[in-house]
């Protein structure tokens, strides 16, 4: 008897510290769900139509080295996200917006016309993610964007993650 209130009361036990942190997390994510997860909201029709655009601009802007079309588009928290045998690098490299630009000032990413096909782009709410692939004489390039939606209604990418495959030179 004493076995089964002891275990009785470890069971009480964990499923009130279960409930404290899931009251915790709702306080901190006011759309968490019960258990959880995330409520699912649809977005709306034009977010779609926003972030293609968002992404057009963002390529335009490196294929032109302009870094005053980039600054529309790219979040102030920016990241560029280069993972290791990317480049023959053996750690991953993160870059911030102003070494980002920096690149793009330099010539040494971007500054060339690419063919751009847009595969995907899931959206949740105010978050989004795209995969893109473009194409230039220099590259192939699959990149994973992640967007965020401002108060404004406004897109911005966040974090970009590139996988680029140069060509060979003949």
């Amino acid at each position: 008897m004493k076995k089964h209130l002891f275990f009785l009361t470890c069971l009480l036990s964990s499923t009130l510290t279960h409930a404290q942190e899931v009251a915790q997390a709702t306080s901190l994510l006011p759309n968490c769900a019960d258990n959880g997860a995330v409520a699912n909201q649809q977005a709306p029709p034009d977010d779609r139509a926003k972030i293609e655009e968002v992404i057009q601009l963002f390529m335009r802007g490196g294929d032109e080295s302009d870094t005053t079309l980039l600054s529309k588009v790219l979040s102030p928290q920016f990241r560029v996200v280069v993972n290791q045998g990317v480049f023959g690098l053996e750690n991953l490299m993160v870059l911030d917006r102003v070494a980002y630009f920096n690149q793009i000032v330099a010539k040494k990413w971007g500054g060339v016309p690419r063919t751009v096909q847009i595969v995907s782009i899931s959206i949740s709410n105010s978050i989004a993610t795209a995969e893109v692939k473009t194409s230039s004489v220099r590259s192939d390039i699959t990149s994973f964007l992640q967007f965020v939606k401002g108060k404004d209604g406004n897109w911005t990418i966040i974090n970009d993650t590139p996988y680029p495959v140069p060509k060979s030179k003949h």
